[in-house]
């Protein structure tokens, strides 16, 4: 691990202490210069604690590194709020692990991990072993859909985090090269192989394919068994948004808010203070980006609602 007084982790907590304070200009600059002058490869232990084995050449490592962890916010705190204690944390296109890692960390949540790309598999694995989890957290090295069997899986020559089953995800951002053949599996399959009890918190992030995975659930599709769905609607979202309507559950959109904003109340947060980052999506939320859906009429939904009145006031 990268020891404590390093360059490496100065260099870290310089760039999020600079890019959080007062001066708006030259992050990016400044965070060039640092980068050329670290290693490549970095194990190094997050503010929270968790330990990560993180690849700098990778976009959403990198990410990691330099915000100290601070990635995706929203579904951090909804992670720390709304996993309940020792419940499972399902988490579909997983990434490096950082997510799934959070919720046994904060909730001591079981964790099923679920990614079809071999590298990042593996890297989700060494996360595990780094932190101890292995008795806790499973890793299936899959793609999630509607269907059973084996699918081409594509890689992003530039994106990490935009690897997909969909030749056509992300080609505006890297070229699309096929990386072979992938396992693919249903969640019911899943559940019904572990003999789950229920979903507290699923997370989707399957690149183009998140319709898929909700239909993958079958009868499973309802709060009732599935509690919390954290999902990214970039693609087929009016006939996502019907489907967990007419499946009793009602949806909250990420509040907007500019990277400074967003710092500061997640600062507000860490020092105890109540801040919501999920809305209604009657209050006139576009209808994109990752949303949250629990049921309509559950304990989370009217929490979530109380947050969002409080911020009227």
């Amino acid at each position: 691990m990268t020891p404590k007084g390093s360059f490496s982790e100065f260099a870290r907590h310089f760039f999020r202490s600079y890019r959080n304070g007062r001066f708006r200009i030259g992050h990016s600059s400044i965070r060039r210069m640092l980068k050329k002058m670290v290693a490549k490869r970095q194990v190094i232990q997050l503010r929270s604690g968790l330990k990560m084995d993180l690849d700098l050449t990778k976009e959403n490592q990198n990410g990691i590194f330099w915000s100290d962890g601070d990635t995706e916010i929203g579904l951090c705190w909804a992670i720390r709020e709304l996993v309940p204690v020792g419940g499972l944390f399902v988490d579909c296109g997983a990434n490096c692990g950082l997510m799934g890692l959070l919720a046994r960390q904060y909730r001591q949540a079981r964790v099923i991990f679920l990614e079809p790309h071999p590298r990042l598999a593996q890297s989700i694995a060494a996360n595990v072993r780094l932190n101890h989890f292995e008795n806790s957290c499973e890793l299936i090295e899959a793609a999630v859909s509607d269907s059973n069997g084996e699918v081409t899986f594509y890689e992003n020559a530039v994106a990490d985090g935009s690897h997909s089953i969909h030749k056509d995800w992300s080609a505006d951002l890297g070229e699309m090269r096929p990386l072979g053949k992938v396992h693919c599996i249903t969640l019911k399959e899943i559940i019904e192989a572990r003999k789950l009890p229920r979903i507290d918190f699923l997370k989707i992030d399957t690149e183009g394919n998140d319709h898929a995975v909700l239909k993958g659930l079958g009868g499973y599709l309802q709060p009732a068994f599935t509690e919390v769905i954290y999902i990214e609607m970039d693609r087929d979202r009016d006939t996502i948004r019907d489907l967990m309507q007419a499946k009793g559950y009602v949806g909250f959109a990420q509040v907007p808010r500019r990277s400074r904003a967003l710092a500061k109340a997640l600062q507000l947060y860490n020092g105890g203070g109540c801040v919501e980052f999920f809305v209604p999506l009657e209050q006139n939320v576009p209808l994109h980006g990752e949303l949250l859906w629990c049921g309509e009429n559950s304990a989370f939904a009217a929490r979530l609602q109380d947050l969002a009145k409080a911020r009227q006031i």
